[in-house]
């Protein structure tokens, strides 16, 4: 007797996926939003529902976004390749990439992972260890590139937990991913004066605001040691989130597995550091004249295709430190086309052709009566939760735009509502489209739909009340 065939599930994900793409601009439009603005919404949910049914291949939903934006008011597929590919977040990913390739072709994330768990200080400490592999790394983040230190670490995170003996889907990886995350974003408006407050402080300055720097990074700094005892402690709380696979390590083993660095181990550290201080200094000795305007010219990018181009000449023992054969092997397509789509897709969402932005404005219009402390507190929350679906940037601009312009008929503290939303309006770390670092998340080895979505809300649940009872107060104290 034949065996009969088992009908694909997945045939069935892949005929709603189209249907939400490329016919849910068929329903009529609703209130200001115009018919692209439905087209998006369809591109938008179809991408969600495609990433969430199929964790282990968000290729495919990644590509029919693009080609569903493509037959849309944007342009064509041709021109939403162009410009999911011409974003810098993921230029910086394709570069990176190649870095990380030569770290895992090398066996360097091994060794230092192995390092991480055979230290002595660490040893029996399983949630020193989690304070650890979340708080440090995501601190760093104040001068050095977010992505870029995430890409690294997501490669080291996955060693770790490999041979700690975690299983895609545990929750504990994922919340280290989350709480990693959460801290770099938070760690990325500490300083108004640098980096993404610069947008807020430049708005400020052009409408006559004058922010209280000094204030900002007082209540900023302190809510980030809240953040990053609470997450701990909150991980300490949640069911599932376990830390029993790292009280069994045996450190010996990681200790004999620690071998003394190879020269082709050393030569791919080398030209890591070299990358990483590089762009640091890149941020101090940029300018806009002699040679810091050549400095600036080259930036960031120009610094990483350096390193590659010297790292792919550099030979020991007769082979390349960066291998172009086999560093993309090591590629992460899942995330650059998850990211690619989520961004471009985004960024239209929360655009004037859309009309989904003013229709969040009418449905913010009952808020503008309440008190100072309420209303602040709900202009931070609709940020948080919009953030997490649009474009950080274009949904940050929006809130402050709306807060400048009621500032004028209400009374309430203006700096601390362009610090809330600034503070806020980047945490978009729940879908894959909320930001380049969300959809990192989604996108991990070890994460799955589940996994992501219960460390998303429980961030979700933590980061309300930080808001709540810490940002906002401390905010109306300092500034």
């Amino acid at each position: 007797m034949a065996e009969t065939k088992k009908f694909d599930i997945k045939y069935v994900h892949l005929a709603v996926v189209f249907a939400l793409m490329f016919l849910f601009r068929f329903v009529p439009p609703v209130g200001t939003i115009t018919p692209y603005g439905m087209a998006l919404i369809g591109i938008f949910v179809g991408l969600i529902y495609g990433w969430s049914v199929d964790a282990d291949n968000l290729c495919w939903t990644s590509l029919l976004g693009i080609v569903a934006l493509g037959i849309t008011d944007f342009g064509n597929a041709g021109t939403a390749l162009a410009t999911a590919f011409g974003n810098q977040s993921v230029l910086l990913m394709l570069m990176c990439m190649f870095f990380i390739g030569m770290m895992q072709e090398t066996k360097l994330t091994e060794w230092i992972a192995n390092a991480i768990l055979g230290a002595k200080f660490l040893e029996g400490k399983p949630w020193l260890l989690t304070a650890f592999l979340v708080c440090v790394p995501s601190l760093a983040c104040i001068i050095i590139n977010q992505t870029m230190v995430a890409l690294i670490m997501f490669v080291i995170y996955k060693s770790i937990f490999e041979q700690a003996g975690y299983k895609k889907g545990d929750l504990y990886p994922a919340m280290v991913l989350m709480g990693f995350m959460l801290i770099a974003s938070i760690t990325f408006s500490l300083l108004p004066f640098l980096g993404w407050p610069l947008m807020t402080v430049g708005m400020a300055m052009q409408a006559g605001i004058n922010i209280n720097m000094g204030g900002w990074m007082i209540t900023v700094f302190l809510t980030l040691i809240v953040v990053c005892v609470g997450w701990m402690l909150v991980m300490m709380i949640t069911p599932g989130c376990k830390v029993d696979k790292l009280k069994e390590i045996d450190i010996t083993k990681f200790q004999k597995e620690q071998e003394p660095l190879t020269k082709m181990q050393k030569a791919a550290l080398i030209i890591t550091l070299v990358q990483v201080v590089g762009c640091i200094a890149l941020t101090f000795l940029s300018g806009t004249s002699g040679w810091r305007l050549v400095v600036a010219n080259i930036g960031v990018y120009g610094w990483l295709l350096l390193c590659i181009a010297v790292s792919m000449v550099w030979h020991i023992d007769g082979k390349p430190v960066l291998n172009k054969k086999t560093a993309p092997a090591y590629f992460y397509w899942d995330l650059i086309l998850v990211v690619a789509s989520a961004m471009v897709v985004a960024n239209q969402i929360t655009s004037a052709e859309a009309g989904i932005t003013p229709m969040i404005g009418q449905l913010m219009a009952p808020l503008f009566g309440l008190p100072s402390y309420w209303f602040l507190l709900a202009l931070g929350l609709i940020t948080f939760v919009v953030t997490n679906f649009a474009n950080n940037v274009a949904t940050t601009i929006t809130m402050m735009t709306i807060a400048m312009t009621m500032a004028t008929q209400f009374d309430f503290n203006l700096q601390v509502a362009l610090m809330v939303i600034t503070v806020y309006g980047v945490i978009g770390l729940l879908t894959p489209a909320g930001s380049v670092n969300g959809a990192m998340i989604h996108a991990h080895d070890m994460t799955t739909t589940k996994s992501a979505y219960i460390a998303g809300t429980i961030m979700i649940i933590f980061m309300t009340l930080v808001m709540a009872l810490v940002l906002i107060p401390l905010g109306l104290k300092f500034m």
